[in-house]
């Protein structure tokens, strides 16, 4: 299916969908010579679709346990790995997994290092109003995103981009960057730039508690918000006591004669609703109520007959 004969060194593919499932196609498609595959353990819930997407490709699925056991560092060692290649991981890769390989792992990471190290740095920027992000491409130490950087490649965020469409935008790039430096690995070894130390802007998944909409703060900064939550996350409140998730919304800066607190439904007309934030209004156009339905701002003024005044929490 895939000519693996282009390229000589061996590498070890490490990765969890959905980037794994891009950056498997693109590397075998580029003749990257893959030995083997680590995945998710056997209890994650893509274990089995990933696997079996691994074995389509005739390639060799290395089952583990623990990271650091010995059968799997025994394994590694004999496959005669080069170096192995990072594309999202939710593991914590050990010391004596890094030193397993000839020249060590190569993370894929989405941002321009030492800016946004973390596990969601696709809602962070967006969240901050960044207007540029990127991909590094970056040695494993034991450290979250510390390691030598090798590449970098920036990307300019669109003014209405969301998580997914950085997700998709950074993983092409991410994969092209990653070919292009193992294209110089196969003749000369790989540049190594310490990060600078310090303290920087982080990228940190949302906990639980982050996801909720605040509407204290500005309608602009809401519906940055939103759009950094869409839609593997998806921004949430609360309306009669039943969860209400927004996709997509828009900002209104009219200022309507009598004062409305902030949550509270400021206007309504036949296809829209205006909720009061601290500046601006907040117009929500996507979204899903509770199990009533997904739908408009039109759907959720005739199935749940809205008044003014009423309150998000």
């Amino acid at each position: 299916m895939f000519n693996r004969t282009l390229f000589k060194k061996r590498i070890l593919f490490v990765g969890i969908p959905d980037m794994a499932y891009i950056g498997i196609d693109g590397l075998l498609m580029s003749g990257i010579n893959i030995v083997g595959v680590l995945g998710p353990k056997k209890d994650h819930n893509m274990y089995d679709d990933f696997k079996r997407f691994i074995i389509s490709r005739g390639l060799n699925y290395i089952d583990f346990d623990e990271l650091d056991e010995p059968q799997l560092i025994q394994t590694i060692k004999e496959l005669n790995v080069d170096a192995a290649v990072v594309c999202s991981y939710n593991y914590k890769i050990p010391k004596v997994l890094l030193e397993a390989t000839k020249d060590g792992f190569i993370n894929v990471h989405p941002s321009m290092l030492p800016k946004y190290r973390g596990g969601n740095p696709y809602s962070r920027v967006i969240i901050n109003g960044e207007t540029e992000t990127g991909v590094t491409l970056h040695f494993m130490d034991e450290g979250f995103d510390t390691g030598d950087i090798i590449a970098q490649k920036p990307y300019h965020i669109p003014s209405k981009a969301t998580m997914g469409t950085i997700f998709n935008e950074l993983n092409y790039i991410g994969i092209e960057l990653l070919i292009q430096v193992l294209s110089l690995y196969e003749t000369q070894p790989l540049p190594r730039i310490p990060q600078p130390k310090g303290e920087f802007v982080s990228g940190n998944g949302l906990s639980n508690k982050e996801i909720y909409l605040n509407f204290d703060k500005p309608a602009e900064e809401l519906e940055r918000f939103i759009r950094a939550l869409n839609p593997f996350i998806l921004a949430s409140t609360t309306f009669r006591g039943n969860m209400m998730k927004i996709m997509k919304a828009e900002v209104a800066s009219d200022a309507f004669s009598l004062p409305h607190p902030a949550g509270t439904i400021a206007k309504i007309e036949d296809d829209k609703f205006f909720i009061s934030t601290s500046k601006g209004l907040l117009v929500p156009t996507v979204m899903q109520f509770g199990s009533f339905f997904m739908g408009d701002s039109k759907d959720f003024i005739r199935i749940v007959n809205p008044k003014i005044g009423e309150e998000f929490k």
